[in-house]
């Protein structure tokens, strides 16, 4: 027995330098790609997350808007001294002196920051293009999306758009009851998988 022992060990092996300096160059040269598939990739997840929540806040406040039985509305509007393409939204509710952000400890009514690099087109159902300014500080404007305590809002579509290219990201759509579409490249769900 002590002779298979000592010719065992003399066919063991270990890696030369050379072999183990390859491994870790493939296994670093590995770690860089997925590094930079996942970096590229977070700006897309992040814009689809906003998507999202731009969407469920929408739907929340049409249901805050029933619950208290007051108008509530969304403002988008350019951020100033962010460049053309910095956008910022507003969560305001209507009383009776107007529109105003909602007076409550509820945090889901923070400002909405849009992600830079992004235009957004706005369109409402049965009105001219939406434009939209940079807030003066004294002024009140009404939202361009309005959420009624009777449970309709006002039908429309919020393109996101790549600046630089000019291409359709992403598209929220929602029809008079608040029922939102989520369609990525503008694509409607039911045409995914068509060819």
């Amino acid at each position: 027995m002590g002779d298979g022992c000592t010719s065992m060990r003399r066919h063991q092996k270990g890696f030369s330098l050379i072999e183990m300096l390859a491994v870790v160059f493939v296994v670093v040269l590995l770690t860089s790609l997925v590094s930079l598939n996942v970096g590229s990739g977070s700006a897309d997840i992040n814009r689809e997350n906003q998507v999202r929540d731009v969407a469920a806040m929408l739907g929340y406040t049409l249901t805050e808007a029933e619950l208290s039985g007051t108008d509530h509305g969304l403002l988008i509007h350019r951020l100033d001294g962010f460049g053309d393409g910095s956008y910022g939204g507003l969560w305001l509710r209507r009383y009776d002196q107007g529109w105003a952000e909602p007076l409550s400890l509820n945090t889901a009514f923070e400002d909405l920051v849009f992600e830079p690099g992004v235009e957004l087109e706005l369109r409402l159902e049965e009105q001219p293009p939406v434009d939209f300014d940079v807030l003066e500080e004294d002024a009140n404007p009404p939202p361009q999306i309005i959420l009624f305590a009777g449970g309709e809002v006002t039908p429309g579509e919020l393109d996101w758009i790549d600046e630089r290219s000019g291409d359709l990201l992403y598209t929220l759509r929602w029809d008079l009851f608040g029922r939102m579409t989520f369609m990525p490249r503008g694509i409607e769900p039911d045409d995914v998988f068509e060819d």
